[in-house]
């Protein structure tokens, strides 16, 4: 009832009192609704009452007004709590809404061109720094000034193999030894392909809720996790939220040429081994059994390297 009652609260603010607000989804930082707009409608995301919920929205609207400039298929911004004088309530943000149903696993391979041809067009976006994005006088820029710096500070808690990280300090590895030895004796690959590649603008969130499939046309949504870092990176997180076949047709389908192609390989398996450290201690964080699902991907990452 109090979510419902904030966001009628948003859209009085926003001279749209007359719309009825439906739940459109529950996230861990907002609460999402679909408002109608004449013959289209809105998407209305609420930060809900926990530290930094919202502070990604002015990103978000940056990153989503450039990537709509350029032809991609994304939300639209039309309006965000920042932009509102006088706003007292919580962050919220409001796009146009994007239709499409969740890409279904039979699908992945069949949209893996098109997941390519997006990311070519979010990857050639402007961009200087590395790590999490900020807006910069309309610039798109990451935080820190060398890789390794920007990396760790997005995630926000130790990343192995960069800085002081170490798998013995990983609560879910304390206990698999011989998993950790396996990891430990490719810290040196993985680093070198963290810290050599050029920094792009990544998503690096694409699972099936993320990607959105219209007939055919392949749209993405919620950008609050981008950042500046080698593209290998958001194969490695494609692999991780889909599977391995899907994050090489995509590689493929994205790479200029054959070299092209089996460097990005190597580094965006190389990466994945740190992609899926971190992604388990952020499960752990979140208290989300996935232990079986995150061993199974080490290991079948490593038999890849």
């Amino acid at each position: 009832m109090a979510a419902d009652a904030t966001a009628r609260r948003v859209l009085r603010a926003l001279g749209r009192e007359v719309e009825h607000p439906s739940p459109l989804g529950t996230g861990l930082a907002s609460d999402a609704w679909r408002v109608r707009s004449g013959p289209a409608w809105w998407a209305l995301r609420i930060a809900r009452d926990r530290p930094g919920a919202g502070a990604t929205y002015p990103m978000e609207h940056a990153v989503m007004a450039e990537l709509a400039r350029a032809g991609a298929r994304v939300p639209r911004p039309v309006r965000g709590s920042w932009q509102l004088d006088g706003w007292t309530g919580p962050a919220f943000s409001v796009t146009t809404g994007l239709e499409g149903a969740p890409l279904a696993e039979s699908d992945r391979l069949r949209a893996a061109p098109a997941l390519a041809a997006f990311l070519r067009v979010l990857h050639a976006q402007p961009v200087s720094g590395f790590g999490a994005v900020q807006v910069d006088g309309g610039a798109l820029r990451g935080e820190q000034s060398s890789m390794p710096a920007g990396l760790m500070a997005w995630a926000r808690r130790p990343l192995w193999p960069l800085g002081h990280a170490r798998l013995e300090d990983h609560a879910a590895l304390a206990d698999r030894p011989h998993l950790r030895e396996r990891l430990q004796a490719h810290a040196p690959v993985v680093r070198a392909a963290l810290e050599s590649g050029t920094g792009v603008l990544v998503h690096p969130d694409l699972h099936e809720e993320n990607i959105l499939d219209a007939g055919g046309e392949i749209g993405v949504i919620d950008f609050g996790e981008a950042l500046i870092a080698p593209a290998a990176w958001e194969f490695a997180a494609v692999g991780y939220f889909t599977d391995d076949a899907t994050a090489d047709a995509t590689l493929s389908a994205y790479a200029a040429d054959d070299a092209a192609r089996v460097r990005l390989r190597a580094d965006s398996t190389a990466i994945g081994l740190c992609f899926g450290v971190h992604r388990w201690a952020h499960d752990g964080d979140l208290s989300e059994e996935r232990d079986a699902f995150n061993d199974t991907f080490l290991r079948r990452t490593l038999a890849r390297m």
